[in-house]
């Protein structure tokens, strides 16, 4: 029976709220404020009694004045956070602590800790041991505890980001912009806002909502953030951060989203397996996996390792389609992506492993000096197919792995275009593809290959990976033919 494919646009909801925040270093936040509420989330930056309790890591590190501005911070979150939760923006909360092991503890930051009289795993006063998972200090106080429905995430770090599937779980909800608070400023609250600008997410600090150790390290914290148009993000009030919550709260937005709506800003391919492909508009680019010399034509890497990368070949017949997939998506204003497999010319990311498989990478291609090194990046053969080749603006990807998100700015780019959908093509299909395919779908993208425009050097092994990602109910993503993804592509104009 054909399956389904389901709606995962967050518009399909039958109201959209929309947010904003007045009188921030920037003006209006976010920059294309309004933006809807559904894109925003609130991060609760370790408010742990660690941080805040009279006993707790902070206070016995030396920090007693650190500890009274936590308090202080506390009382005036809470009212934002109630409001955020009645106005059903997404809540998360972050929490510093160690394994009882203290397996993830570096070396540096066991003795800086020890330095500073709260060594990290020893005994605390108020029970359990400091910065350890299940300690008594290491839970969110009970003011600002989290809600059965609010997902906690425990980070061995400064960084909310680092070691944590934060990104993941954001990305995953949709969100895309950031309300910060919590402790400490310098420290981990700012670790995170400098790793989410890095991620492509738009931060609003809350500066009356977070309490440095140092309390004369705030208005450096703060500037810093400011600084440069904003260069890690906005700072804002409780106060304003309220009011627009409470405005959200109590009115829904004036544009109506409903899923007639979404269904109509999008296309299907029907015929799709293991059923209909819907690719939203605006929402879709095209993927073009790997067509290079090195495997798709001779004197190349593919042909070096004995396989037919004639004229004749399926990975040659296979251009054709491509092509004409590239030049539809083109037509319709589809973002274009390539990616190359290429190493640099020291092979310094070759892991051995690879090259003791391959031993011709990095060599020379035999008898064609001109057509330089295999899988080298800026040889001849490591180029793009003349058929498929990169036009001006479009992104191409040197990848080191199979997989085109691995050591790559794919994903920041796919982010950066809001992409949620990618049509696919390349080479070869049960290696390259297959990986990023899998790849991109444990990243929450909906993944359509093109039958045709994808092949193998061994063609069963090209029908068994279309298998394989198609089965229970397109584990992996859909399949379908160029002429039907070019019809919808069409219809995208």
């Amino acid at each position: 029976m054909p399956v389904q494919m389901p709606n995962t646009s967050s518009a399909s909801s039958s109201f959209a709220r929309s947010f904003s925040v007045k009188n921030t270093s920037i003006g209006i936040w976010p920059h294309d404020a309004p933006v809807p509420l559904c894109e925003v989330c609130l991060v609760m930056v370790d408010l742990q009694q660690e941080f805040i309790g009279p006993k707790g890591y902070l206070a016995m590190a030396g920090h007693a004045d650190a500890v009274a501005d936590a308090r202080e911070v506390v009382a005036r979150l809470k009212p934002v956070l109630d409001v955020a939760r009645r106005a059903g923006m997404r809540v998360v909360h972050t929490r510093e602590g160690h394994r009882p092991s203290l397996a993830d503890l570096h070396d540096y930051k066991k003795w800086r800790s020890k330095q500073s009289g709260a060594a990290v795993g020893a005994p605390a006063p108020g029970g359990g041991r400091f910065l350890v998972r299940g300690s008594p200090g290491w839970e969110i106080v009970p003011e600002l505890a989290p809600l059965d429905d609010e997902d906690v995430f425990d980070k061995p770090g400064y960084g909310a980001f680092t070691a944590t599937d934060l990104d993941h779980c954001l990305r995953a909800m949709g969100i895309k912009k950031l309300v910060v608070a919590g402790l400490t400023t310098e420290v981990c609250v700012h670790s995170t806002i400098r790793e989410a600008t890095d991620r492509g997410y738009e931060c609003l600090l809350l500066e009356d909502c977070t309490a440095p150790t140092v309390p004369s390290h705030l208005p450096g914290a703060l500037g810093t953030v400011r600084c440069e148009g904003g260069i890690f993000g906005s700072v804002g009030t409780a106060a304003d951060a309220h009011a627009a919550l409470l405005e959200a709260a109590t009115a829904a937005s004036n544009a109506k989203h409903t899923r007639d709506d979404t269904e109509q800003a999008a296309v299907e391919v029907e015929e799709a397996e293991p059923g209909p492909f819907r690719i939203p508009r605006g929402k879709v680019a095209l993927l073009m996996i790997d067509w290079q010399g090195d495997f798709c034509e001779e004197n190349g890497f593919g042909h070096a390792l004995g396989n037919d990368c004639s004229d004749s070949s399926d990975v040659r017949r296979a251009l054709k389609p491509a092509a004409a997939v590239l030049a539809a998506a083109r037509s319709a204003g589809v973002p274009v992506l390539h990616t190359l497999e290429a190493h640099d010319p020291l092979l310094a990311d070759c892991p051995p492993t690879k090259k003791r498989r391959a031993p011709v990478i990095g060599e020379v291609v035999p008898g064609r000096p001109d057509r330089g090194r295999m899988l080298v990046r800026g040889s001849p053969c490591n180029e793009l197919c003349a058929e498929v080749a990169a036009a001006s603006g479009e992104v191409i990807i040197h990848k080191p792995g199979k997989g085109g998100f691995c050591r790559t700015g794919l994903e920041a780019h796919l982010k950066a275009l809001d992409v949620t959908h990618l049509i696919v093509t390349g080479v070869t299909t049960e290696v390259c593809v297959n990986t990023t395919m899998r790849e991109a779908n444990d990243r929450g993208f909906e993944c359509l290959l093109v039958r045709d425009a994808t092949a193998s050097y061994v063609p069963e092994f090209k029908e068994w990976a279309i298998r394989m990602m198609t089965s229970f109910n397109g584990i992996v993503g859909w399949c379908a033919s160029s002429a039907e993804v070019i019809a919808a592509l069409e219809k995208l104009n």
